[in-house]
């Protein structure tokens, strides 16, 4: 290229470089104003959703509802490719079979109170179970959330027990027509009552709100027989949740800093960053249990 034409093409390209600077702040100072309005726009938005639980439930239901309905065609698009038929025949099948063997437990309970009046088998608790898939999930929030694409027009209410095929993942806390979201107890709200199923030695299962694959057993005290690689169940404590539903298993033991209990690591059994296909159980008598003890209190 000539030394000329190099000069002539510098020339251009600065004042190209020039030009289209001066239009951009052109166009920033003669838009100060509507700029400075959506910065401060923004700014007291956050704030208002940050600090007013109200509001801040209030978007993220409506939010929610959007990102459902989004996240729910995208799950059917995904799930088409990978034999959605034989999984939900599957899926139904197994709800079938759970709700049939339920059936027999409370026949086999009666038979038993009739003949000898000795309940040796814990039927008191009557369950129900509906099938559903996860179609949206946060797991590196403080407060996570799950939702999944079954509602009201299936059967499923508040405080109805959610697990999959390998353990306990939470339980419904909101409802639509044919949406819920699922407080998991990798949130730092959730509160499980729990015991170790070898020494059966009780405690609360809480989130360590630092990795979605870990919680923490508190309140066990000094004296339980504690293992690594102990598994950890369901209390049966709480009118929501059966008993015996696995959680995971210890992987560190260690003393609370206040002396008396252990605070022990739970590998929980959950992969939250895959779970699928989730089964909801409901205790049809949790309520009358309910009322009978807010009664005694």
């Amino acid at each position: 290229m000539h030394l000329p034409t190099l000069f002539a093409f510098g020339y251009y390209v600065s004042l190209f470089i020039r030009n289209t600077l001066r239009n951009f702040f052109y166009f920033i100072a003669k838009h100060a104003t509507f700029i400075y309005f959506l910065i401060l726009e923004g700014i007291c938005l956050a704030l208002l959703f940050n600090f007013n639980d109200y509001q801040r439930s209030s978007f993220f239901s409506s939010s929610n509802r959007v990102c459902a309905s989004v996240y729910s065609i995208s799950n059917s698009i995904t799930q088409y490719f990978g034999l959605r038929t034989e999984n939900l025949r599957l899926s139904e099948e197994n709800i079938k079979l759970s709700n049939k063997i339920d059936q027999l437990q409370q026949q086999l309970a009666s038979i038993t109170d009739t003949l000898s009046r000795k309940l040796v088998i814990d039927n008191d608790r009557y369950f129900v179970y509906t099938s559903g898939n996860v179609i949206n999930r946060t797991i590196n929030r403080s407060r996570n959330f799950l939702t999944a694409d079954v509602g009201k027009k299936s059967g499923i209410s508040d405080n109805m027990i959610v697990v999959d095929e390998s353990g306990v993942i939470g339980m419904v806390t909101a409802t639509s027509e044919h949406f819920c979201t699922i407080l998991p107890i990798i949130n730092n709200a959730s509160r499980l009552s729990a015991k170790i199923k070898k020494s059966g030695f009780h405690g609360q299962i809480v989130w360590n709100e630092v990795s979605y694959r870990q919680a923490i057993m508190e309140d066990v005290p000094e004296h339980a027989s504690v293992a690594v690689g102990d598994s950890v169940v369901t209390s049966g404590s709480s009118s929501y949740y059966p008993e015996n539903l696995y959680i995971g298993k210890i992987s560190e033991v260690e003393m609370d800093r206040n002396g008396g209990f252990y605070r022990l690591t739970i590998d929980l059994a959950v992969d939250y960053n895959s779970v699928s296909q989730v089964k909801f159980i409901r205790n049809k008598r949790a309520d009358e249990q309910r009322a009978l003890e807010e009664g005694q209190q």
